[in-house]
């Protein structure tokens, strides 16, 4: 999981009906997007904060937003 909190990422907004990708998102993604008529915006790493929570055999893992120099994560 923590592997994927690293990953880049996509906001999927309403209103206004846009879809921000951040500048290391895949761009063959986001070549298939736009082909579909979605409006495409681009943002710098760091515009968001994500939290992760999984359930794996029995137990519970907590991982949390691994840019940020102050944001940890624990299971009890």
């Amino acid at each position: 999981m923590k592997q994927a909190l690293r990953e880049p990422r996509l906001h999927d907004q309403l209103m206004p009906n846009t879809v921000t990708f951040e500048y290391a998102f895949d761009n063959d993604t986001v070549a298939s997007m736009i082909e579909k008529g979605h409006d495409v915006t681009w943002v710098p790493e760091g515009r968001s904060a994500v939290q992760g929570i999984i359930f794996d055999g029995g137990v519970f893992e907590a991982a949390s937003e691994p840019r940020q120099k102050n944001s940890g994560a624990f299971t009890v």
